[in-house]
């Protein structure tokens, strides 16, 4: 196997110094650097901020946004019927503002939608509705996600100059309660087998960016298990964004590549570079979405699927992952 990388951080630190320069760039099993909007040297217009919640189970999957950027402000919702292989994004933008992502706290209301994210302390809570959504019935959705588990992935990656950052958190595995109410169908959560995910990302970037980022958060045999994998942004020979998630602790991978076919549908071939994640990705369904608006530009692919294969936590267990529910996006951003 390749002898790991990663830069492990332990302790808290300022995220950047007064030239506006990251300083540690690396990882972490907790969000440990500060982040001081005011340290920023760029435009406004490159500042990207976001928070993305996402819940996924064998029938459906529902994601929701509320991020800033720089341009523009954006709202953004999906439901996908996993089973009908039917699914909806509706979007809203409006020009940016003063900055909007409060700590605890954050809400849009719209002429005929409202989303809020409100957090206390490691419960986090969402209120979404939105009329006519898809043409169809009105959209609602009360989600309680009502934990965070004691590890998540935090990442601080630079680009070459060090004033360009990505500074990203993802916490998988939370369990998650309540009802989303679409087409007349009223669809449950139960904490006891449903959980969660959370993206929140913070940084200064180049004006184009690819990525790709694949997510899990599920069971195997009764315990907590999911991973983070992905690539794309900035210089990651401090650490990779790679983890694998397993009754509530983090598990560190090395890089991660995805063999993807001229066909995006077909099975794409997931590995490691240590030799840790092996896997097979299936795709069912394509979330493709577009934004087009003055500069901005956005053009994503988001599959969901399942994914078999293996998965080796740090004390040399294996862990079989068996036509697990997971989803990988490839995102292409001009903004």
């Amino acid at each position: 196997m390749k002898r790991m990388r990663n830069t492990i951080l332990r302790e808290d630190t300022e995220l950047l110094d007064e030239r506006g320069r990251v300083t540690s760039p690396g990882f972490a099993c907790r969000p440990l650097w500060r982040y001081d909007r005011s340290r920023i040297q760029a435009s406004r217009v490159r500042i990207k901020e976001w928070e993305y919640y996402l819940v996924m189970t064998d029938e459906f999957a529902a994601a929701f946004t509320l991020g800033d950027l720089g341009y523009l402000r954006m709202a953004s919702i999906s439901f996908l019927d996993l089973v009908k292989k039917t699914d909806c994004t509706r979007t809203v933008l409006k020009p940016a503002g003063a900055p909007f992502l409060q700590e605890n706290v954050i809400s849009w209301t719209g002429k005929d939608m409202m989303l809020r994210f409100e957090t206390e302390g490691k419960s986090h809570h969402i209120w979404c509705w939105w009329k006519n959504f898809a043409g169809h019935s009105d959209f609602r959705a009360d989600l309680r996600f009502l934990d965070e588990p004691g590890d998540s992935m935090n990442i601080v990656t630079p680009w070459a100059d060090r004033k360009k950052f990505y500074y990203n958190t993802k916490i998988n595995c939370m369990p998650a309660a309540g009802t989303i109410v679409c087409n007349w169908h009223v669809w449950h959560l139960d904490p006891e087998k449903d959980s969660g995910i959370l993206d929140r990302g913070r940084g200064v970037w180049p004006y184009r960016i690819h990525w790709y980022w694949g997510t899990c958060s599920t069971m195997v045999d009764g315990v907590p298990f999911g991973f983070s994998i992905g690539y794309g942004f900035g210089d990651t020979s401090a650490a990779s964004e790679n983890v694998i998630f397993y009754d509530g602790r983090i598990h560190k991978l090395d890089d991660i590549t995805f063999e993807i076919t001229a066909n995006p549908m077909l099975p794409w071939t997931v590995n490691s570079s240590d030799g840790r994640f092996e896997a097979v990705f299936t795709p069912e369904l394509d979330r493709s979405a577009r934004i087009s608006a003055l500069v901005v530009d956005s053009k994503q692919h988001q599959y969901f699927g399942r994914i078999t294969g293996t998965a080796v936590l740090d004390d040399g267990r294996t862990i079989v992952m068996q036509d697990l529910r997971c989803a990988v996006e490839d995102i292409r951003n001009r903004y």
